[in-house]
């Protein structure tokens, strides 16, 4: 595991961007400067519009074309392919983290396991960010396992107003836990080899359980 500080995550040769998106556009550029120019962009949308103006604003920041995975039909070697020559994918979530958590089956997360080792960013935008700790919050309120690619570590992308509740409510049920809350417009970028940058408006605030007081 990479660690800074308290916090620890997977190890590999590429980027891990969590971002609270809303307005996108900014982070979006960043992460496409950091992606291997060389490569092809992979678009996954569980929003209304099917990432239509996510695919649209990506071509209109430069990215080169590009094409849609649906997580929910393609899996195994159909996938491994269709992820082959990515250097860039881009996860776009819609209303509900529980249409992105149904998708997430063991062959998807090793896929994008393998991608990250190898080098790509992954691009992580909205509710979709909770998946990627130890912990996640379904829609109906139910504290469910994450993916744990970051340890103890809860992930919550917050509004304007910074209300960050559910992360202290966490903080007062588990001594270890890490809460991440990630604000409109800014992201949290972890590094494959140890790295962490605070991309946009850089509104991201991580509260420590009890036990990183004792």
């Amino acid at each position: 595991m990479n660690q800074q500080g308290p916090l620890r995550w997977i190890p590999g040769a590429g980027w891990l961007v969590l971002s609270a998106a809303a307005p996108e556009s900014e982070i979006r550029s960043q992460a496409l400067a950091r992606a291997d120019a060389e490569g092809v962009t992979v678009y996954v949308s569980f929003a209304a519009d099917r990432g239509d103006a996510l695919m649209d604003d990506m071509e209109d920041l430069g990215a080169l074309a590009g094409y849609m995975v649906d997580f929910n039909v393609d899996r195994g070697a159909v996938l491994d392919h269709q992820l082959e020559h990515a250097t860039m994918l881009v996860l776009e979530t819609g209303t509900s983290l529980d249409a992105v958590l149904a998708a997430l089956h063991e062959d998807v997360v090793q896929a994008l396991r393998r991608l990250y080792e190898r080098g790509a960013v992954l691009l992580i935008e909205g509710l979709a960010v909770n998946a990627f700790g130890r912990w996640v919050l379904t829609d109906s309120g139910d504290l469910v396992d994450g993916l744990g690619w970051i340890e103890n570590v809860f992930v919550e992308p917050i509004a304007a107003d910074n209300d960050n509740t559910l992360i202290h409510q966490l903080l007062q049920a588990f001594e270890e836990a890490i809460g991440i809350a990630i604000g409109e417009g800014s992201a949290l970028v972890l590094g494959g080899d140890g790295s962490i940058e605070v991309w946009g408006q850089r509104n991201v605030q991580i509260s420590l359980g009890r036990q990183y007081s004792q």
